[in-house]
């Protein structure tokens, strides 16, 4: 039970290391912040390509086991998107990932924090 307890505690120091090494980094590295209006234009690209694929907010809602009222939270940007809903929502809809990361192309990509 002694070797189990030391090797949790060799994780534990292990971890505690990695993420010394993450804040450090991050420390070094600008802060980034995507805009607004970035945000409305991929949620703006969601609905359209929504539309497109000729897909009811309710029928997309039945594929991802959401309701509808998920759904347009979503196209909203009231409510977050995961990646593994956008990997469904891309297919689904027919559109290569670009059409929807456009947003963060057109304009400056995103606006730093100083």
């Amino acid at each position: 039970m002694k070797s189990r307890k030391k090797e949790h505690l060799k994780r534990s120091g292990a971890q505690k290391q990695a993420d010394l090494e993450v804040k450090s980094l991050a420390s070094v590295l600008p802060q980034w912040k995507v805009s607004k209006k970035e945000k409305e234009y991929f949620y703006r690209a969601l609905k359209t390509a929504r539309k497109e694929a000729g897909l009811t907010q309710a029928e997309v809602a039945k594929k991802l086991k959401r309701s509808r009222s998920h759904i347009s939270k979503i196209e909203l940007g009231q409510r977050r998107l995961f990646m593994d809903e956008f990997l469904i929502l891309y297919r689904l809809y027919g559109k290569p990932t670009i059409y929807f990361y456009s947003a963060f192309i057109k304009s400056n990509l995103v606006e730093q924090i100083d």
